[in-house]
């Protein structure tokens, strides 16, 4: 709400619609007043606590054009003639509070993967050659070619072994499985909420429905006894 601080004489009136209302005129401790003009007969009286703000020098109102014309028209008809029962009305607003839902993140899961060398180790079983020279006494006589005796010559005889040969295959041992699952909890929520409260005074000699005291109820008429006298015979 406003403070009578922040009101001046002169400051342009706008509605909520930004319709302009009038200007200050004067100003009291709870109220100020609008200048007569197109909108109001007379003064208009104003509460702060019926002023949304002051923005750029200018006052806004909470209520937009159609209501405050609606509560202008509503003052003339109170004003006017006594007629046939009219009635007036007077709207009460209340703010209502509707809860909505938006999605907002709270956090991340990362994974990261990091390649990591260590050394291994692997027994494999391999083959290889092993020469054995042995010398024995000839058995017999063997017969030798001509052309091959006292020669010199040399004979070669291939030993092998087996090598051990490493290769490399990437293989999947194991994953990470990351799933989300969405839990439904209740959660309270604040908030403000205005209401319009009407109290109704009247001046004068001013009679009104719900002030009137109850009527007493009626009284049944007492019974007369009637006959010739009353006597029993």
């Amino acid at each position: 709400m406003v403070k009578q601080a922040e009101i001046a004489q002169g400051m342009v009136v706008r509605s909520s619609d930004g319709e302009k209302l009038g200007k200050v005129t004067r100003i009291d401790a709870g109220t100020f007043e609008i200048e007569k003009g197109f909108f109001f007969p007379k003064e208009y009286i104003v509460h702060y606590d019926e002023v949304a703000g002051v923005r750029n020098g200018e006052i806004i109102l909470t209520q937009d054009r159609d209501r405050l014309v609606t509560a202008r028209d509503q003052g003339r008809a109170a004003e006017g003639e006594m007629g046939d029962g009219g009635e007036i009305r007077v709207p009460l607003v209340e703010e209502e509070i509707a809860a909505g839902k938006t999605v907002r993140e709270v956090g991340q899961v990362q994974v990261k993967k990091e390649v990591v060398t260590e050394e291994k180790q692997v027994t494999v079983p391999v083959s290889r050659e092993v020469v054995n020279v042995e010398r024995v006494p000839a058995s017999g006589e063997r017969p030798i070619a001509a052309g091959t005796m006292f020669e010199e010559e040399s004979i070669s005889v291939p030993v092998r072994e087996e090598e051990v040969e490493i290769s490399k295959r990437p293989v999947v041992k194991e994953e990470v499985r990351i799933s989300k699952d969405v839990v439904q909890e209740q959660q309270q929520a604040r908030a403000t909420a205005r209401r319009e409260k009407a109290e109704v005074r009247t001046e004068g000699q001013v009679q009104r429905d719900d002030e009137m005291p109850a009527a007493a109820p009626e009284q049944m008429p007492m019974e007369r006894a009637t006959g010739t006298g009353g006597r029993r015979g």
